[in-house]
């Protein structure tokens, strides 16, 4: 379905008395229209609470300095660092970048504070994800633990903790599945100096760890973490995956792709194909939809194609802002998905720039999943590149959005009778799970596997790694997380990647390279199928238009 867009009136009228009033009138009405937008239905201001903007300086970097989530439709879980003294510990590293982050619980509509409490956390990288139906999951350095707000709420204690995983390793990244079942969590090994300034030891040429987890809400605040397979990569990667499966992408030549829905249990479900100058970038927003990032003429990635697990592409849509940092929140039981980027004033601007003046705001998009209708644009202030500063609510009805020093919470259209048939057909048209990650791992390489078919080519391994990431053995509660005493760099890929972003065309470091064809080669034949990965090929974050998101 095309996006709506604004029609100008032509400019030849009669210049009467009349047709001149009522065009300065309209002016004035449409402009003011089009710079309030829509009204909230509630505004909940976060100053008596302690909150302060943040510097735009850490914003713009992609450091995460505030969040906004859903804890229910009723409830919002709001987040943001505070300038506070801080006690120095004899246990943290120089290279620490210690602050105290507040947390609060607030009811809708009302504003009111229900429960506080603050967190010490060590650098600028993400440390908090929903996980869905009232829990969420927080990092403190290497160690994630979980807790569920409104089921502790009624003991007195709304933020304990339960442990959850630790890791030796350093955490580079989380990746959620849509409904937040499976968890793709990629770990490195610390950075030593020696490794910088001696030779890399052998078992480095694999330095990143990805592992795989299905997540289970028990009753109460309990979840089970289950791992299911684990794999080496020498670089991170994007895995448009959940807990049936992934997409894998096919070049067939004459830039047009086509995806395939690749089960863990070995089922390949054909879906239908793309037209891209570039390599398109998958990602799923519920277990039976995915979007696409895709070029037209460039290798900028700006249209957008949706698609379902019924080989249609259901809409296309072209975004004609230069943007970077495109993130996501997911409300897959009403179709529903918002989308959030970052608008630049040139397509020039790159991962590594952050000066204000080369960005014009945040814009927000809340989308019907298989009709591509826009349910509501909003912008959101100040510009936070990590994302985390608007949230969908779980049943797909309102939307919160961060506004200056207010969180302001939009209302959105119940779902049409139309609506609600497409959403049961989707539902009806999921892949059934019929396996485990660990399955196609296990292969070490089989070419009709999966995942490990093309480790030469994207730099992935099958074989066995080393399992020092691991589910927390005791289940007992702590009201705060232990600490271990490695802490991430700097410039740990946890400190910009948000929890769920658009996959990214891959450019890939060695071996095998996929052909692709553009307008200089029309009349090569296109390529057979190929066997489809699992793991993308490595990522040059710094040069590839389609990596503009990641602002490491």
């Amino acid at each position: 379905m095309p996006v709506p867009s604004i029609i100008f009136a032509s400019r030849r009228f009669r210049k009467t008395p009349g047709t001149v009033l009522l065009a300065v009138m309209l002016l004035f009405v449409t402009s003011d229209g089009l710079a309030k937008g829509p009204d909230p239905a509630a505004r909940i201001p976060l100053a008596p609470f302690g909150f302060q903007v943040p510097l735009s300086q850490f914003l713009l970097s992609g450091s995460s300095m505030l969040t906004v989530d859903f804890v229910d439709p009723t409830h919002l879980l709001v987040t943001y660092s505070t300038k506070r003294l801080l006690k120095r510990l004899a246990e943290c590293p120089p290279a620490d970048q210690d602050r105290v982050v507040d947390v609060v619980l607030l009811e809708l509509p009302s504003g009111r504070m229900l429960a506080k409490n603050s967190w010490r956390t060590h650098d600028h990288g993400q440390y908090l994800w929903n996980l869905g139906r009232g829990r969420f999951m927080l990092r403190i350095r290497d160690t994630l633990t979980t807790f569920a707000p409104m089921v502790n709420l009624p003991r007195g204690n709304a933020f304990l903790q339960r442990p959850f995983i630790k890791s030796d390793r350093r955490i580079g990244g989380v990746l959620l599945s849509p409904d937040a079942d499976l968890m793709i969590l990629e770990t490195v090994e610390p950075r030593h100096q020696d490794d910088i300034l001696g030779d890399q030891p052998k078992e480095q040429e694999m330095p990143v760890q990805i592992n795989f987890f299905r997540l289970i809400s028990l009753n109460g605040d309990e979840i089970e973490v289950r791992a299911t397979g684990a794999l080496r990569s020498r670089v991170p990667g994007r895995i448009p995956a959940d807990s049936a499966g992934y997409i894998a992408i096919l070049d067939e030549g004459r830039q047009h792709w086509s995806f395939d829905f690749k089960s863990y249990g070995g089922k390949t479900k054909e879906l239908a194909g793309f037209d891209s100058t570039c390599r398109p970038s998958p990602m799923l927003v519920s277990r039976s939809e995915f979007i696409a990032f895709g070029c037209h003429l460039s290798h900028t990635p700006q249209v957008i194609g949706a698609f379902n697990m019924r080989g249609e592409e259901m809409w296309e849509q072209n975004m004609t802002e230069s943007y970077v940092a495109p993130t996501f929140a997911y409300a897959p039981g009403s179709g529903r998905f918002a989308f959030s980027r970052v608008l630049t004033r040139s397509s020039l601007v790159d991962s590594e720039s952050f000066s204000p003046e080369l960005f014009e705001g945040q814009m927000v998009t809340v989308y019907q999943t298989d009709s591509g209708r826009q349910l509501l644009r909003v912008d959101a202030a100040p510009i936070a590149r990590a994302g985390q500063n608007f949230a969908l609510a779980p049943d797909g009805m309102s939307l919160a959005v961060v506004r200056g020093d207010t969180v302001e919470v939009y209302n959105l259209p119940p779902l049409t009778s139309d609506e609600r048939k497409a959403v049961q057909m989707a539902n009806a048209s999921a892949p059934q799970i019929d396996g485990d990650p660990s399955m196609l791992l296990s292969s070490g390489g089989n070419a009709s596997a999966g995942p490990p078919a093309a480790s030469s080519a994207s730099g992935a391994s099958a074989a066995p790694p080393p399992q020092p990431v691991s589910p927390a053995e005791s289940s007992s509660t702590a009201n705060t997380a232990p600490e271990p005493a490695q802490a991430p760099a700097a410039d740990s890929p946890a400190a910009a990647r948000p929890s769920s972003v658009p996959p990214a065309a891959e450019s890939q470091p060695g071996g095998a390279r996929e052909k692709t064809n553009t307008s200089s080669n029309e009349s090569a034949e296109p390529e057979q199928r190929r066997p489809p990965t699992l793991y993308g090929p490595g990522e040059s974050h710094g040069s590839d238009p389609a990596h503009r998101d990641d602002p490491r």
